[in-house]
């Protein structure tokens, strides 16, 4: 399967990244090898780097197109949240394109594509048992309400968590386009995105626990970046870049005390420096090249 694969913000990434010194690069969030074959390609003084992908498919895409830099990667099979299981050193740069891949949406196997007639999946790891099947046919109506407000921020959450449990009362919802079907029955014609969108949005995150492991994440990434190393994220919705923004904030703050306390007394230390006090957004000419990267926002901090 051929895919038409864009690296988000691939140039203003590779502007983060000095090219002076040797340096070594977790892309914690490898998908099929964007951003690291775009920095092997560009950074020459890049002596090592460690990329990880909790899908083992996905990763042996990449290493096909990154089979020239072979001996200067080292490929980990695991969830990022586990970065520091494998990686026992300090690095430079850590690397996180947290979208979904292009191979996982066009695999019609993966159950992520609204058009897929496969059974509903949207496990990044497919050796983890609870899927989006499993989700939609047998959580409670409050639950998947719960799910679609909080994940999805579906104005509608009831109302699709309703019609779904009705639904396989008859007999239960087996492919994401008989799901997606069914959603688009609720919604008007005409919007700019797909009425199933927050819906598959939110299934996804609770299937793979994506929030939680993105602020895992995030404090183990902090542990192991050298001083003066940069933190550099990509986000495409708003649920993820409040947890990035925030994570950042709270790192650059020198005081955490109660503003009516007249001497601080917390002890916290500011440990990065927010380099992008508004997040990057890609320009028009990368939005009409690859309209998936429109929601797209870059946040950079380095480590004092």
């Amino acid at each position: 399967m051929k895919y038409n694969h864009f690296s988000v913000l691939e140039e203003e990434v590779l502007s983060y990244v000095d090219d002076t010194k040797p340096s070594i690069i977790l892309d914690a969030t490898l998908g099929l090898g964007g951003h690291t074959l775009s920095i092997l390609n560009n950074k020459k003084s890049v002596s090592n780097v460690y990329c990880i992908d909790q899908d083992k498919y996905s990763i042996s895409i990449a290493k096909e197109r990154l089979e020239k830099y072979s001996k200067k990667i080292k490929f980990i099979n695991d969830n990022f949240k586990n970065v520091k299981s494998h990686i026992d050193e300090k690095v430079d740069y850590v690397i996180a394109d947290l979208g979904i891949s292009s191979y996982q949406i066009m695999n019609m196997d993966r159950g992520f594509s609204f058009n897929s007639e496969n059974k509903l999946d949207m496990r990044m790891d497919k050796s983890q048992i609870l899927d989006a099947y499993q989700i939609v046919n047998s959580y409670s109506v409050n639950k998947l309400s719960e799910i679609l407000k909080e994940y999805g921020e579906e104005k509608n959450h009831y109302k699709i968590a309703n019609h779904i449990c009705k639904h396989r009362e008859r007999k239960n919802i087996y492919s994401c386009k008989e799901l997606s079907d069914l959603i688009s029955t609720l919604s008007p014609k005409g919007g700019r995105l797909n009425s199933s969108t927050r819906t598959f949005m939110a299934l996804r995150i609770e299937v793979n626990n994506e929030l939680e492991c993105l602020k895992e994440f995030l404090d183990k990434s902090i542990e192991i970046l050298n001083s003066g190393g940069k933190l550099i994220i990509i986000s495409f919705h708003s649920l993820e870049d409040r947890i990035v923004k925030n994570f950042m904030k709270y790192c650059e703050k020198n005081c955490i005390c109660e503003s009516t306390k007249l001497i601080c007394d917390c002890k916290k230390k500011s440990i990065l420096k927010i380099l992008t006090k508004k997040p990057i957004r890609p320009t028009q000419e990368e939005i009409s090249a690859n309209p998936n990267s429109r929601s797209a926002k870059l946040r950079v901090g380095a480590i004092i």
